[in-house]
């Protein structure tokens, strides 16, 4: 069994003599939100009457901080972050006091003005782009295709620079977030090769310590808008697409009939858009959201598991049956580091059930039927 990795770097430069003093340490990955680290230390009193840790320059606010993990010799950088908030405190007794240090990825530095902005004859991509790039950030993003006229309707920013993007990123059904000197603004890639297979209940395989999960019929439901042209006055409809989204599985939500065929449909009303186009982009962002009914969460020891599970990524769970083990794509990670070892919470969804039939559960060549059931 591998040993666990833990390296922590201040402003570019580890500091061997946090170790020793750390109660706990937490990472917390989420595609909705910025990337956040808390470390806590024991705070120590020293023989002089001062707290070294206190007035330690290194433990300023705004110092940048990278965390690093992994087991043994496969690093991983968990997040590249700044502190933001120090809480230091003073328990009863001199053993039970400690300093609390948290901070977020880069994507804090985005969100401290709110701006008023024109944005003209701009993509919702091109907008993204720009604004990642104005914080010195390599921009990822995916064409979304629809220019906004000026002469027709033009995008105003009326919030910080991250709360832009995130809001055009929901109306796209993209994510929007920041990893250490890039900016991504894309839509789940779910096409990523899928990391080493979670094992819930499966032998001498098991790597999963607690799992759960929930398939909700009510969330997928068609999309539609009707809306009237601003310039010529003719009706325009848009309608989403069951397929645009690539299926986790065999069986897709499209599929889900509720008693005498009734299927959800949600209309979309009092929202502005400037054209078909735009309509459709809308739909469609809001339907793929809905599309992901089955979700999950659970546990695994790293030095089980063999390696650092990441979010936005997809990952194979097997051991739950023929309807539910299948391809994941996880959306939450959170590595944590204690005396008792590191662990990682994760969850994860998916817009289907069942196998599609070319998953490899074993990672080793057994194929499909090896990972439906558990072990025995």
């Amino acid at each position: 069994m591998k040993h666990d990795l833990l390296r922590v770097e201040i402003d570019g430069s580890e500091m061997p003599e946090l170790y020793a003093d750390l109660l706990s340490l937490e990472v917390e990955l989420d595609e909705d939100l910025a990337g956040m680290f808390r470390i806590s230390l024991a705070l120590l009193l020293a023989t002089d009457g001062s707290w070294p840790y206190l007035d330690d320059a290194r433990f300023a606010l705004w110092r940048q901080v990278v965390v690093t993990a992994g087991l043994e010799d496969e690093p991983t950088r968990l997040i590249s972050g700044y502190v933001t908030h120090i809480r230091p405190n003073f328990g009863d007794r001199l053993d039970q006091c400690r300093l609390d240090i948290w901070g977020m990825d880069a994507s804090v530095l985005m969100d401290r003005a709110d701006r008023l902005k024109a944005w003209p004859n701009k993509k919702d991509s091109d907008i993204a782009a720009e604004v990642f790039e104005s914080y010195g950030l390599t921009a990822e993003t995916s064409d979304t295709e629809v220019v906004h006229d000026e002469r027709v309707s033009t995008i105003i920013q009326r919030e910080t620079d991250i709360q832009l993007l995130r809001r055009l990123a929901l109306r796209n059904g993209f994510e929007c977030f920041v990893d250490a000197d890039k900016g991504y603004f894309r839509p789940p890639a779910t096409d990523s090769g899928p990391q080493p297979v979670l094992a819930v209940h499966f032998g001498e395989e098991t790597n999963v310590d607690h799992f759960r999960l929930e398939a909700n019929a009510l969330t997928p439901a068609d999309v539609t808008m009707t809306q009237i042209d601003h310039i010529s006055g003719d009706v325009l409809d848009a309608r989403a697409e069951s397929d645009h989204q690539p299926a986790l599985g065999a069986d897709r939500a499209s599929a889900l009939k509720a008693p005498r065929g009734e299927s959800g449909v949600l209309r979309v009303a009092r929202t502005v858009t400037t054209g078909a186009p735009e309509m459709s982009a809308l739909c469609q962002g809001l339907y793929d959201c809905g599309e992901w009914f089955v979700t999950a969460e659970g546990e695994v020891a790293a030095n089980q598991y063999g390696t650092v599970l990441m979010p936005r990524r997809t990952v194979l769970i097997k051991g739950l049956g023929e309807t539910f083990s299948g391809t994941y794509y996880v959306t939450h990670v959170t590595h944590r580091f204690t005396a008792d070892g590191y662990t990682q919470g994760f969850r994860a969804k998916r817009n289907a059930v069942r196998p599609k039939g070319d998953e490899n559960f074993s990672g080793g060549g057994d194929g499909l039927l090896a990972g439906l059931a558990g072990g025995m």
